[in-house]
């Protein structure tokens, strides 16, 4: 193919919404009169922001031969209307979808692409099926908000709930609140940035509803903060029971790293499914080692993978945005050899740090192995003989401090592979250690704990967490979970949620708690070590318990509790790896 060598850019380009509202979008198109494929984003975080354009390079994609438009979302930057995260992304995606389609230079076909809340509004547009819609390429993206966007295994996501509403949203908000109005401007913005720099001491705020919002342009976080699992809020939000109405093509892009990495490969599997019972073209998967994000880098934490692990030099296939071209090639413009000899499933496994290539997800040929905790702090294939449970006390006023991790939060908390050394020897941390690895040791796919335990109080929570130790001692951490036990009944097993009423625990009962700990794509290398921890927060990733029964957006009063953690041969805890040969 000829590279367009002239791009043009337009820049506030108009859509009118069916309501009237005119949402305003950047587009880069080649010169001359020849008609292109569209390839659309709708975020809220700026068409003119690095963040808008680095995740697909614009200019890289026109000159490809695509028409590329960046549109901001209702409500957000120059784009008209009330900002409502969410609310209204089905309708102005449809009707954004059919406008792009008509643009000059487009032949009317559209392709969607764009990660997080990029990735969500791909979605909430292909379920209202436009006509003019035939590829997307949802990126560390979600389909549940009750599985890692508000909520996880029925606890608020606290750190990404607040990071995102009072430190990437609020600046726009709040100059199109006062924007007529700069002497208010200037003062409430003093007040905003010192929110935004302070974050890190108002997670300890109790209770949640004295949170700050000195410029009053965060109400949508105190909204979200009063729905728990049960309120029919997610039902009309949630693209889970409707994948069956996304009749285009999709590709899948996911990090082990990533807050919505339960969700990515949720999608994956629904969409499987969907084209299964279709016989259409079946969705590809892309997951990497990194963290939430747009630059896919290659150290994540205290681990670097290699440059070929890296968005920018993908198993030296390219960067992010030639693998997006090769799909949309394929998808939109008919070219089907330009996905040959890639395989539809690409996964890279961490400690071997290298990408390996199956036919789908789950891998073929992979099977469970479980892992049981034993006295003494012993995790073994062997299952329990005995002994006393173990215990701890879990106080919400000391919790556990979050480190590194599956994480959406200010820089300074360090996402991805962190040593869990600094928590280890907390009082209210259980530690569980198998034996040196003989062998290497390969595990590709979900990973869940199922705890049996009693708790002293009325409510409370049971964090598992699978860790790498490394001969030199280094306990890096893979994933984790949590769950409350209030939330039990709605978190049976892994992958499934069904929102019930929350439930108590009888005080001194002993309960099962299965934590979907997601998934992982690990090579234990021979002489390390497998490690679980057990504890009762991860804060402040995880909004605490206070061991009452209360919640922490009206109430403040907290107690601690003893839990007891059960490990016999008729309550054998343990944590279950999908593994494989090779």
């Amino acid at each position: 193919m000829t590279l367009a060598r002239e791009i043009v850019v337009q820049k506030d380009v108009p859509a009118e919404m069916r309501d009237g509202t005119t949402l305003m979008a950047d587009v880069y198109r080649p010169s001359g009169s020849e008609e292109y494929p569209v390839l659309l984003t709708r975020q809220p975080y700026g068409k003119d922001l690095a963040i808008a354009t680095g995740y697909m390079n614009a200019i890289k994609a026109a000159q490809h031969g695509y028409v590329i438009v960046i549109q901001d979302v209702r409500g957000r930057f120059a784009s008209e209307g009330k900002w409502n995260p969410f609310a209204y992304e089905f309708e102005d995606g449809y009707d954004t979808v059919e406008w792009a389609a008509r643009l000059p230079g487009s032949n009317g076909a559209v392709g969607m692409y764009g990660a997080s809340y990029f990735g969500m509004t791909q979605w909430q547009a292909a379920v209202t099926q436009p006509p003019s819609l035939k590829s997307l390429t949802p990126g560390i993206t979600w389909g549940n908000h009750l599985n890692g966007t508000a909520i996880r295994g029925g606890v608020r996501e606290l750190g990404s709930i607040l990071y995102w509403f009072v430190g990437v949203l609020a600046l726009d908000s709040l100059f199109r609140k006062y924007r007529d109005d700069p002497e208010k401007l200037q003062e409430l913005l003093f007040a905003q940035v010192n929110a935004i720099d302070n974050l890190a001491g108002e997670y300890g705020i109790l209770p949640l509803k004295d949170l700050p919002d000195p410029a009053g342009v965060v109400p949508h976080m105190f909204d979200k903060l009063e729905h728990g699992i049960s309120s029919d809020v997610w039902q009309h939000l949630n693209i889970d029971g409707r994948y069956e109405n996304v009749e285009v093509p999709t590709f899948h892009i996911g990090c082990w790293y990533d807050v919505f990495l339960g969700e990515t490969l949720s999608q994956y599997e629904a969409m499987k499914k969907v084209a299964a019972e279709r016989g259409s073209m079946p969705p590809r998967l892309l997951v990497g080692p990194w963290t939430h994000g747009t630059e896919f880098p290659s150290t994540v934490g205290d681990l670097d993978f290699g440059l070929a692990s890296s968005g920018q030099f993908l198993n030296y296939r390219g960067d992010m945005t030639d693998f997006h071209l090769r799909w949309f090639d394929a998808t939109l413009k008919g070219d089907e050899g330009s996905l040959a000899g890639e395989p539809p499933v690409e996964v890279f496994v961490m400690g071997e740090n290298r990408w390996r290539g199956y036919e789908e997800w789950p891998v073929p040929g992979s099977r469970e192995e479980r892992w049981y905790l034993h006295a003494g702090g012993v995790l073994s294939r062997e299952t329990p003989n005995g002994g006393a449970p173990d215990e701890y006390e879990y106080d919400p006023k000391d919790p556990v401090p979050t480190v590194g991790g599956a994480i959406l939060m200010p820089d300074v908390y360090r996402a991805g592979a962190r040593d869990q050394r600094p928590i280890e020897d907390r009082p209210d941390v259980l530690v569980y250690t198998s034996e040196e690895l003989a062998e290497d040791y390969t595990a590709i796919g979900t990973v869940y704990a199922t705890l049996y335990a009693a708790s002293s109080a009325p409510d409370t929570d049971f964090v598992a967490r699978l860790v790498d130790v490394y001969p030199d001692g280094r306990a890096i951490g893979v994933t984790d979970g949590i769950i409350r036990a209030s939330a039990r009944e709605s978190y049976p097993a892994p992958g499934v949620i069904e929102p019930v009423e929350p439930s108590p625990i009888v005080p001194g009962e002993v309960y099962e708690y299965v934590i979907d700990l997601w998934a992982t794509g690990i090579t234990f290398e021979a002489g390390h070590r497998l490690r679980v921890e057990i504890t009762s927060s991860s804060f402040p990733r995880w909004d605490r318990n206070l061991n009452t029964g209360e919640d922490t957006k009206d109430s403040s009063r907290s107690e601690v509790a003893r839990q007891h953690i059960f490990h016999d041969p008729d309550r054998p805890s343990s944590v279950t790896l999908t593994v494989v040969d090779g």
